[in-house]
């Protein structure tokens, strides 16, 4: 019992002196030493911009919006906003001139913008246009301003050809768009992304996607796309090397798995941007662990928060980045209030406060909730009021819901333990009307916050069957944030004295009985989480360690490099086997050259070898089509002599067959791929042509919805021929006499990784009671056989028309070796 209390009592002084002083975690970069941010290369001033902007934005719950928060970060950290307008076509001479950015003073740019020309005046196009895009309500304010500089711009880029630069303004002018919530946005960035992929421009596609997600509006529907996106961008910045973009589009990707409710998956994610920082021993890692600290205590776990949050604590002191001391030592405060430890968690709330007071930051009502409810449990209720009173004079919370609702929050609190009861109303009456707000874009995360303090005031006016009411369903509600389990103990404190005042012993015995068991429950937590404060405390000491350890064996190889030195200068014998060595250097070098001219010409042979090869494969593929082409054109002079209909109908359909094959052919020898044809430019030339051989006076539209996907010619040829198979049929049986309709296509890859293709059309279906299975047909047989070629299912439904369906697996590596046009003619 001495050992287990003294341990206890050990991690309680480590635990309270690292909160004052931000001891080092085992992750902390040991060699920083402090240097203003402006010194260090672009990519970090970027990275650092925008993961400070990420986390203002996320504190706030999205109320200050991105472009709020880049700007309030860049005022903090002194960083100019530079580094991200610029981001793909900013240089140092550019820099140079940009100094009117952060003294919001445009007009120094559209001075500078008419003294340019060429290239020199298409950046400043796209500067200006980026200030003005990345200005707060863009949309409302200076869409005129963005929409002149920035198609300006492209008009420029045209004449200069330089598509890149081009690409960057859609990409900003996108941004507003989207920001504004208007669909020309998204139009813009599926133009934009096709158009990088088609010219091969990976970097500005990452900065697409990541620009996408980033400023697409949080809301339910758009929430898968915003991770897509973003998880996209984070391969191809991976790809690039990039390793800071990497960094930022996994962080943006793990607080959005984090929104969603995905936490193993926002912890698994966060935890490599993480790695990534320090990696690359990028100095400003607090965020990354915020964000880390964040998720794991959503978690529930213990160790790892205490540890993230002790860590983001000491990084951001040694840089001097005021942006989240307030923040961050509230979390400290929390995990350990949650665990009992008033004391401890009072003195660093205290410490918060006055962060947020120099800052003027309202969030400091958050804070004062905890002080209040602490103070007034020790008699300073009176005191506690006076605080709240006369920190309103210096803070007033005029900026987002969440600082105005804590603000009437804690003013209840004090008006509360004090009995003015009608004050209480009036604010509980205001936190109400804000919360009801806010529950319009977001969960309903404080209305347990209401329930509570409503349960009190009832009971404070006497009307206890309410209040027990309230506050049993509030114990009851899902913990929609942190909350301390001596909070809760109180309440069951405070439920059990009602239930003495309304004499009701049955009700006190079981609200007695959920106290005992919570307060074991609190007792078994405190313990799991001192033996992983332990073990934190163990990995800090091993860690440091291993530092003096390494220190101390870098100093040894020093003493020990100097000492050889010495000796190999002082000693000819070592002179003598320098000179030998480099001259077997000398002579291997010179036959290492020799072989690298023998592998040289070998290389150019085999390259020879495959261009002949290449050219030999277009032209096979181009005599194939012309082949084909020929066919048609004999099968369409032979339908002019024949008067069977029939006849003449069953050769128009091997034409149109045909053609589907000779497309395939044509698309192969026109592209630099040989294997491979893209299915959406393919699918609507056939449908296009389908439509053209037969007179529907546009009676019959065709929408479509295909995927970018490339398919082998091995599955390329039986899907297109089913498709032009489904086309026919409809143009022939779906629409009879004049009727009009709508036949839709879609091919899309499930989310079992099968591709699927669907035909449907709203005409008048399959006759009552045909079946598919038994009806002989060398349309529906041809169907089958080449749905069996691609090793998938065909199923045909009747429902308002005829919904047809194929799913297949595409193919891999695995080529088929037998001739795709000699299957097809078998199956004929």
């Amino acid at each position: 019992m001495f050992k287990l209390a003294l341990t206890c009592l050990l991690v309680s002084v480590m635990i309270q002196v690292n909160a004052q002083t931000g001891a080092s975690s085992p992750n902390t970069l040991p060699t920083y030493t402090y240097h203003p941010p402006q010194e260090d290369k672009e990519s970090w001033q970027r990275l650092y911009l925008l993961l400070s902007s990420t986390f203002i934005n996320v504190v706030n719950e999205g109320q200050v919006d991105l472009d709020s928060a880049l700007f309030k970060a860049s005022h903090s950290l002194g960083l100019s906003r530079f580094s991200v307008l610029s981001e793909g076509f900013g240089d140092q001479d550019l820099f140079k001139e940009s100094q009117w950015i952060d003294r919001k003073d445009p007009a120094t740019g559209v001075r500078q913008l008419s003294a340019a020309s060429g290239r020199k005046r298409l950046q400043r196009l796209l500067l200006l246009g980026s200030y003005y895009a990345f200005q707060r309500n863009s949309y409302t304010y200076f869409r005129d301003s963005v929409e002149y500089y920035l198609q300006q711009a492209i008009a420029e880029s045209r004449k200069l050809n330089e598509p890149v630069m081009g690409r960057h303004a859609l990409c900003l002018l996108g941004k507003m768009y989207l920001q504004a919530s208007n669909s020309q946005g998204d139009s813009i960035y599926a133009r934009l992304i096709r158009q990088c992929r088609d010219a091969g421009d990976k970097q500005t596609e990452a900065k697409a996607l990541a620009y996408r997600s980033r400023y697409t509006r949080p809301m339910g529907a758009t929430f898968p796309g915003k991770i897509n996106d973003t998880r996209a961008a984070a391969a191809i910045y991976h790809s690039l090397g990039n390793t800071e973009g990497e960094i930022n589009a996994l962080t943006d990707a793990g607080y959005l798995f984090t929104a969603s409710g995905q936490l193993e998956t926002a912890h698994e994610i966060l935890e490599q941007a993480y790695r990534l920082a320090e990696s690359i021993q990028f100095p400003y890692i607090h965020y990354n662990a915020q964000a880390l600290s964040m998720v794991n205590t959503f978690m529930g776990k213990f160790g790892e928060p205490l540890r993230y949050t002790l860590e983001m604590i000491k990084v951001s002191e040694n840089c001097r980045d005021s942006i989240g001391w307030g923040y961050f030592h509230s979390n400290l405060a929390l995990m350990l209030s949650s665990e009992g430890r008033e004391e401890e968690s009072f003195a660093v709330i205290e410490k918060a406060i006055q962060h947020f007071l120099r800052q003027r930051n309202p969030t400091v009502y958050n804070q004062m909730i905890a002080v209040v409810y602490r103070m007034s449990q020790n008699g300073k209720s009176k005191e506690a009021l006076e605080m709240v009173k006369n920190i309103s004079t210096q803070v007033t919370p005029q900026e987002t819901l969440a600082d105005q609702f804590t603000y009437h929050y804690a003013f209840a609190y004090g008006y509360l333990y004090n009995n003015q009861l009608k004050m209480v109303e009036w604010h509980l009456a205001k936190m109400d009307s804000l919360e009801t707000l806010a529950e319009t874009f977001r969960p309903p995360f404080r209305r347990t916050d209401i329930d509570e303090l409503t349960g009190f005031l009832l009971m404070k006016k006497g009307e206890y069957r309410k209040a027990r009411k309230i506050l049993d369903a509030h114990l009851l509600a899902p913990r929609s944030r942190l909350r301390p389990l001596t909070a809760d103990l109180d309440l069951y404190r405070t439920l059990i004295t009602i239930d003495s005042l309304l004499g009701d012993d049955r009700s006190a015995v079981a609200h007695y009985k959920k106290y005992v068991t919570l307060l074991d429950a609190t007792f078994k937590v405190t313990k799991v989480r001192q033996a992983e404060e332990l073990q934190v405390l163990y990995q800090i000491q091993e860690k440091e360690g291993q530092i003096s350890q390494l220190t101390q064996q870098a100093a040894l190889e020093k003493e020990r490099s100097k000492r050889d030195a010495l000796l190999r200068n002082l000693t000819i014998a070592g002179i003598i086997a320098v000179l030998i060595i480099a001259g077997l250097l000398y002579r291997q070098n010179r036959l290492k050259q020799g072989a690298n001219k023998v592998i040289s010409l070998k290389n150019e042979q085999l390259q020879d070898l495959v261009d002949d090869k290449e050219w030999l494969l277009k032209e096979i593929h181009h005599r194939v089509k012309n082949n084909l082409q020929i066919v048609i054109s004999l099968l369409n002079s032979q339908s002019v002599y024949i008067d069977n209909r029939d006849a003449r109908t069953a050769i128009n359909d091997s034409q149109r067959r045909m053609q589907a094959m000779a497309l395939i052919h044509q698309k192969l020898y026109l592209s630099d791929n040989m294997s491979c044809i893209a299915m959406q430019d393919y699918i609507n030339e056939l449908v296009s042509y389908v439509q053209e051989s037969f007179d529907t006076e546009k009676r019959i539209v065709f929408e479509q919805e295909i995927e970018p996907l490339d398919l082998d010619v091995s599955q390329a040829i039986p899907l297109g021929l089913i498709i032009n198979e489904c086309i026919v049929n409809v143009m022939k049986y779906a629409f009879p006499g004049s009727r009009e309709g709508t036949v839709r296509l879609t091919l899309h890859q499930d989310s079992d990784d099968r591709l699927v293709l669907q035909i449907v059309d709203n005409g008048v279906g399959l006759p009552a009671g045909l079946d598919i299975s038994r009806h002989n047909s060398l349309g529906f047989d041809l169907m089958r056989g080449l749905a069996k070629q691609l090793g998938g299912t065909l199923t045909f439904k009747s429902d308002n028309g005829l919904h047809i369906t194929v799913r297949f697996r595409k193919a891999t590596v695995e080529r088929v070796e037998k001739s795709t046009v000699n299957e097809i003619m078998a199956i004929s």
